[in-house]
């Protein structure tokens, strides 16, 4: 990975390109070290775990969108299946196999972007080749939460596009990409727009801006552009082939529920100053110095990309990192761009306040990443000595509540949905409908309630689970469950065996029965 960057053996002695090009390899190996531990604090990540999970399920037989309630398209447990796969046939953790299977990712996502950089005959090429270590940790350390999220790998892949899109912006010495790296960078980038189709848009951008830059709107039709395309249509029509329920069942759902919960203040709040700040530090590091067609690249996506997260407007961590890992990117490159012979230098206070600046941004915009959903030992023991590998049942809204816990567990997850959000998010929006007066919208979101409710508590009555987990934060919810006589009275076969402040958990007493 670190050699096809190394341009620079004409400009220095053959002994000191060596040097560089070995103390690059060592440290990008302690990088790839250091984020092993480093991840352990986040251990596999709830959607992680549950996407684990429902590869399991479709592998055992289960029908995608009919016999599971899934909010993503079919690509989410496409994308990790090959992981899943091989672990059940060689017999290793699927955890374990997922994991390794993000760092390839990343390592294959950055290597094929270094190479398109060499191919290219970058300016920055010989600072890039020094940093590639910096890169790799924002790719393997600097996720934290979103580590193996769907944005988090889609963006791993779609380094090497920004990385031909620059190339195409501002060709050197006539240089122009050859089939392969068009096809491969092409095939890279179509990644990020199938985890979710708004990232077009972070295609998009950059494509025009390197339009603009040619002054030819030929260059929005290259081989990349025509790859991408060739992809998402295929892809498109095996989803309506292989899950037609998804476009005719679940995304009328999810558009009348899921996608109208909405934390706006808390993403404001969360991300726009530090954003504004990295923003501006463009203009800091490297004072006076335009703008090159690379750090252009880099930044105009990551502004691309903050459209589906002010349009997605959950709060979550992962949805903000493609546009927070890419202006971290930007001003990297920033510090590696080559300066003209009449560019006048800041001087080296000036180049010490610079890094100091960008290490500060870097260690703000970590802030959010670094919240923690993973159980204490302690916890997840206490459940384990009073049952063996028990069927799991939640109560409450957030994912985070059945997994990874059930698969810590060795435990079979009951339930057809991943958690109880439709319900809850019913329940909100019936609310709120019902504040603004609007008795018809409250009306239609009670009978959705009413429907998951019903749904809910046979499906507990059928395959009575031995372990339930109740979510405490969600007392609304539950609220709306113990109006049922019928929940309290199934409740009365259990008693509680652990909690800490999030969780309750509850065992089924013995001699009530288990459904198997």
């Amino acid at each position: 990975m670190t050699a096809v960057l190394d341009s620079s053996s004409a400009d220095a002695p053959i002994g000191e390109a060596r040097k560089t090009r070995t103390w690059t390899v060592v440290l990008c190996l302690l990088v790839l070290a250091a984020a092993v531990p480093w991840q352990m604090r986040w251990g596999v990540i709830p959607d992680t775990s549950w996407v684990i999970t429902l590869c399991e399920k479709m592998l055992a037989g289960s029908r995608l969108y009919v016999d599971i309630f899934e909010v993503n398209p079919p690509f989410t447990p496409w994308m990790f299946m090959p992981a899943v796969a091989l672990a059940h046939k060689i017999g290793i953790s699927p955890e374990i196999a997922v994991h390794v299977y993000s760092y390839a990712i990343c390592l294959a996502g950055l290597g094929l972007a270094a190479w398109i950089a060499r191919q290219a005959g970058l300016a920055e090429n010989r600072a890039l080749f020094a940093m590639l270590p910096l890169f790799l940790a924002l790719l393997v350390i600097f996720p934290g939460n979103a580590f193996s999220e769907r944005e988090h790998l889609g963006i791993a892949l779609y380094l090497p596009l920004l990385m031909l899109t620059a190339w195409r912006a501002a060709p050197i010495d006539g240089r122009t990409p050859s089939l392969p790296v068009a096809l491969l960078a092409g095939l890279s980038g179509s990644i990020l727009v199938l985890v979710k189709p708004y990232y077009a848009l972070v295609v998009l951008v950059p494509a025009l801006y390197a339009a603009w830059s040619r002054r030819s709107i030929r260059t929005l039709f290259a081989v990349e552009y025509w790859v991408i395309g060739l992809v998402c249509v295929a892809y498109v029509v095996a989803v309506q082939y292989f899950h037609p329920e998804f476009l005719s069942v679940i995304y009328p759902v999810l558009a009348d529920t899921y996608m109208r919960m909405q934390k706006m203040y808390a993403l404001l709040t969360t991300y726009v100053p530090i954003y504004v700040v990295a923003l501006v530090a463009l203009r800091f590091v490297r004072p006076g110095l335009p703008l090159s067609p690379l750090v252009s690249v880099f930044t105009l996506a990551s502004l691309a990309a903050t459209v589906p997260l002010i349009y997605q407007a959950k709060g979550w961590a992962y949805h903000a990192f493609p546009a927070f890992s890419l202006i971290l990117a930007a001003l990297l490159l920033r510090m590696a761009q080559a300066a003209p012979a009449t560019y006048k230098s800041p001087g080296t206070a000036m180049e010490l306040g610079c890094k100091t600046l960008l290490a500060a941004i870097i260690a703000a915009a970590a802030i959010p990443f670094m919240q923690t959903q993973k159980l204490n030992a302690e916890f997840v023991a206490k459940i384990e000595a009073a049952t063996d590998r028990p069927t799991v049942a939640l109560v409450g809204a957030d994912i985070s509540g059945g997994h990874p816990l059930t698969r810590m567990l060795g435990g079979t997850w009951i339930s057809r949905d991943c958690s109880d959000w439709l319900g809850y998010s019913a329940r909100y929006l019936s609310g709120l409908a019902t504040l603004e007066g609007d008795r018809e919208t409250a009306s239609h979101y009670r009978q959705i309630v009413d429907r998951y409710v019903e749904g809910k508590l046979a499906e507990l009555e059928t395959k009575q689970p031995a372990v339930i987990i109740i979510e405490k934060k969600d007392r609304g919810w539950i609220a709306e469950l113990v109006r049922r006589q019928d929940y309290v009275n199934f409740l009365r076969g259990y008693q509680q065996i652990a909690e800490n402040d999030d969780l309750q958990v509850l065992l089924r007493n013995p001699g009530t029965g288990q459904a198997e």
